[in-house]
């Protein structure tokens, strides 16, 4: 044991087993009081019940704890809330992606989601007065309730170590905020020393783009894998979610087949539509400024631009703020086709913008960067790519990257055309980009977020269609031990946090 000090941790633990993995490798190298949240739909919930692989004090099924009920909210107790911890619940509400614009199941009503917000501080205070945890460890928060308890242990103290993915190589960084990944706000770039050499060797070690399109290919399940899963859903699944897990409400198996099938179509003829009316061989001779589309479904958006989400008016506010002789080059984000890509009336109303010309996918981004006058993204790596090319980039979300003088943050939608302005007058030091992956570096481990996530996927779920499962303990310890190298890195950079020498 490294140490005799009892330090609490506190897991999020769910379906990912990243944590779930991590605290079986800690328990093995730290005297300690492991506690758990467990977020898990109905039939691997059996797995965590009745497993031996880890000795937690208390345990916590979360949707257990979140139940419809009758009573209306206690808004009193909700706004005492949002003093005592400066928590905004509406905009973690309002960019749940269950709770408004992206649910095709179910429509919850105002009162069904202060309720179910009302439940969750009052669980997660009941949680930590309890439990007193030294340290909160989680993932980047997919979900407002993850988010939510995050914050609510920023403000009492509780340390957070909350695994992030870099970005830069498949690399990843421990940290309590992932908008700024820890990063000082701002540094003056030309006092740091420049390790070019380090730099271009991470840099080329596991380039984001090529990992990423890895992952979207590796992501894809087979055609043997969804007839399982098909068979496996009409067959064995149950309806117990659909009562007690609110993320689930409306699913019933009609509705999700008929859904899985009108998507498919959907999807097609989008994907038909864009291949005969989207630009395939734009003009990159000419002026432009490049807008690479987010996932609007994503945390990417939703938590770290909450204010920016409506991508369509970005664009036209982006429109109507460059420079008279530029044209603004729009494109789809190419993991949209896993949500089916847009409307095809959204594409229609993105062409009809007069300045605005829409890319197809298919087109190379890397180009559109490099022969830009300009690239805005809400938040994305398209920020720090163009930072590579010696770019000029701007950003609406909170982002590691917006720490490059090249990287232009915007607050408010009024400072565009001033922000546009200056940014096309910005002449780009490549030294920067080599010295800010030198702090990012400094900071990271070797552990590929998405790579960890297509194995666990190919392991438990079918490639990565079913979560609602049944797992046995045995599948679990199996795929531990075969994925030790994952959870390695990760096991000696929480033990250097936890237990500082």
């Amino acid at each position: 044991m490294l140490s005799d000090m009892k330090k609490r941790l506190l897991f999020w633990t769910n379906v990912f087993m990243l944590h779930f993995g991590l605290a079986y490798y800690l328990q093995q190298k730290i005297d300690a009081e492991f506690y758990a949240i467990i977020d898990v739909p109905n039939k691997p919930k059996k797995m965590f019940q009745n497993q031996n692989l880890i000795n937690f004090q208390k345990t916590w099924y979360f949707h257990d704890q979140i139940i419809k009920t009758q009573q209306k909210p206690d808004l009193e107790y909700l706004s005492k809330f949002e003093e005592r911890y400066q928590i905004d619940l509406w905009k973690l509400a309002i960019n749940e992606r269950f709770f408004y614009r992206f649910n095709r199941f179910y429509k919850f009503s105002t009162d069904e989601i202060l309720q179910i917000l009302e439940q969750e501080c009052k669980l997660f205070e009941q949680i930590l007065d309890e439990t007193k945890p030294d340290y909160f460890l989680i993932y980047d928060p997919p979900f407002h309730y993850q988010k939510l308890l995050l914050e609510i242990c920023k403000v009492r103290n509780i340390k957070v170590l909350c695994i992030y993915f870099a970005r830069i190589g498949g690399k990843s960084v421990i940290a309590e905020d992932g908008g700024t990944l820890d990063l000082p706000k701002k540094i003056e770039f030309s006092k740091l020393e420049n390790e070019s050499e380090k730099a271009n060797e991470i840099k080329n070690e596991m380039n984001y783009s090529v990992l990423a399109k890895k992952y979207k290919n590796d992501r894809g399940s087979s055609s043997s894998d969804k007839v399982k899963a098909f068979f496996d859903y009409i067959l064995y699944s149950d309806s117990q979610n659909t009562k007690s897990n609110f993320t689930y409400y409306g699913r019933s198996k009609p509705k999700v087949i008929l859904d899985t099938i009108s998507l498919s179509i959907k999807r097609k003829i989008r994907a038909r539509f864009m291949i005969k009316k989207l630009e395939s061989s734009p003009d990159l001779n000419i002026p432009y400024v490049y807008f690479p589309m987010n996932v609007e479904e994503e945390l990417s958006v939703l938590h770290y631009s909450p204010f920016f989400t409506n991508q369509i008016e970005m664009i036209r506010h982006l429109a109507k703020s460059i420079p008279i002789d530029h044209k603004l080059y729009v494109k789809d984000h190419p993991f949209a086709g896993f949500r089916g890509w847009h409307e095809i009336k959204e594409y229609q109303e993105i062409m009809e913008i007069p300045n605005v010309e829409l890319i197809h996918t298919s087109f190379s981004s890397e180009d559109l960067i490099k022969q830009s006058k300009l690239v805005v993204t809400i938040r994305g790596t398209a920020s720090f790519d163009a930072a590579e090319k010696n770019i000029p980039s701007l950003v609406f979300g909170d982002i590691p990257f917006s720490i490059l003088p090249s990287v232009y943050k915007v607050d408010a939608l009024m400072d565009i055309p001033h922000v546009i302005k200056t940014a096309l007058k910005t002449t780009v030091n490549s030294e920067d980009v080599q010295k800010y992956i030198d702090m990012i570096n400094a900071k990271s481990i070797n552990f590929d977020m998405m790579d960890f996530e297509v194995k666990r996927n190919r392991h438990f779920y079918s490639g990565n269609i079913l979560s609602d499962v049944d797992i046995s303990e045995n599948s679990v310890k199996e795929f531990f031990d075969n994925n030790k190298k994952y959870f390695q890195p990760l096991v000696d950079a929480h033990l250097s946090k936890i237990n500082p020498i």
